[in-house]
């Protein structure tokens, strides 16, 4: 029944089925063809795998989102970037990368950081004197940080399906996120040296202070959903709850930029943002449920153990699997059809869940650069106006630069345990 799940679940994603049919009409054909059972089991699975407690944040933390964005905090944020790190060869490009990590650690989602950032450095950018190919694929690369940094959407839905620690998780993904975003700003000031690109005056204390200032409202947001987890005042659920009600305050009563038909808005596109995750993560929930059920876990830890007990060897294979499996699934389906499977046999061979978790995200956060369903690449097509080949081979340079990232990463598991062990 098994082997029959994955050929179909693909046939499905090739007449155009969205992901959450294909695969909740997956585990239906297996149960009805090949397993003799009835496949009314599968919205009961689907129901159960939505139910779950941390999965309610996710609404929240978009909406959170949603509200600093329209809100008018990407401005500032750029404006706070460029004060920070302007003076550097190509100003603009390093200050990109950063406000790509300030702004993710409000989002936490990679495609909204690449619209809240893109639509404003891109074309500034260019009008800078920035060849177009190098700003997109820099902008597009950064806009991954979102899910990386904390709070991440994708690291909530980790820690659901392996019962490891939101909290821990997000104390992980800090480290590497800079790490992330160093290597990113090193690449983009040695590009831009060589180029001749402009940079931005030594910024003075006064200015500093002054941008500092003007983001103060908006920079809160992470301080309130990552203080409430750690000091054990939140739930990271009741944390993201918390955050939208202070979003709309600032947008509303501090910078007075959102109305109220603005939050009529802002709360119809979170559910059309919503809608289609739980979706995904319920069809997704129901996949996985049939392949545990299956005893295809320990079936496979079976089989990569018997071959090998090397970590590094069966590390390499994974993030091999993550890469190409990030090429056609979406992050969320990613995580709980393949977290459940990999986790325990990454723990017999050594390495934490906690900081597999993190390996397991930088992967698929690749897998955002890399067509078919790469949504960033979607993304930034409508930021710069390009084909999707185009976006594609701008990003090149520095999806190998992730690559490399993730090779520090998978090895050096230290940079994504310190904070954890650290403060737990």
């Amino acid at each position: 029944m098994v082997g029959a799940l994955v050929p179909v679940f693909f046939a499905f994603l090739i007449f155009g089925l969205p992901i959450f049919a294909a695969l909740a009409l997956a585990v239906a054909a297996a149960f009805y063809f090949w397993g003799g059972l009835d496949p009314v089991l599968v919205p009961m699975r689907m129901f159960s795998g939505m139910n779950n407690f941390s999965l309610m944040s996710i609404p929240f933390f978009i909406l959170a989102a949603e509200l600093m964005r329209i809100g008018g905090l990407s401005d500032r944020l750029i404006n706070l970037a460029r004060a920070i790190v302007g003076w550097l060869p190509g100003g603009l490009a390093a200050a990109a990368v950063v406000a790509c990590l300030m702004f993710g650690s409000i989002s936490g989602s990679s495609p909204a950081t690449v619209i809240a950032i893109g639509s404003i450095l891109y074309p500034a950018m260019v009008k800078a004197g920035y060849d177009k190919y190098f700003s997109i694929g820099l902008i597009t690369t950064a806009g991954t940080l979102g899910p990386i940094v904390p709070p991440s959407i994708a690291l909530i839905i980790y820690g659901s399906v392996t019962g490891t620690s939101v909290g821990k998780l997000f104390a992980a993904g800090l480290l590497p996120a800079i790490l992330i975003g160093g290597i990113l700003i090193a690449y983009a000031s040695w590009y831009s040296a060589r180029k001749g690109y402009p940079r931005d005056a030594m910024p003075t204390l006064a200015g500093i202070l002054g941008a500092l200032k003007s983001a103060a409202w908006g920079l809160g947001l992470p301080v309130i959903l990552l203080g409430g987890i750690y000091s054990g005042v939140f739930t990271p659920t009741e944390s993201a709850a918390a955050a939208c009600l202070y979003g709309w305050l600032v947008g509303a009563v501090i910078y007075r930029s959102i109305s109220l038909r603005e939050t009529l808005t802002v709360l119809r596109n979170t559910g059309l943002i919503s809608g289609p995750l739980l979706l995904i993560t319920a069809g997704a929930s129901a996949f996985s449920w049939l392949l545990a059920s299956s005893g295809t876990p320990a079936q496979l830890a079976g089989y990569i153990l018997s071959d090998t007990s090397n970590g590094f060897v069966v590390m390499a294979l994974f993030n091999l699997i993550l890469l190409v499996a990030g090429c056609f699934l979406d992050s969320a389906s990613a995580i709980i059809i393949l977290g459940p499977l990999m986790m325990p046999i990454a723990q017999q061979v050594g390495v934490d869940p906690i900081h597999f978790g993190v390996i397991m995200l930088v992967n698929l956060s690749v897998g955002m650069l890399t067509p078919p369903v790469g949504l960033n690449l979607f993304v930034a097509m409508g930021v710069a106006n390009m084909k999707l080949g185009e976006v594609f081979r701008a990003t090149l340079p520095t999806i190998l630069l992730m690559l490399l990232a993730l090779l520090i990463l998978t090895y050096v598991p230290v940079i994504s345990m310190l904070l954890p062990d650290t403060m737990f």
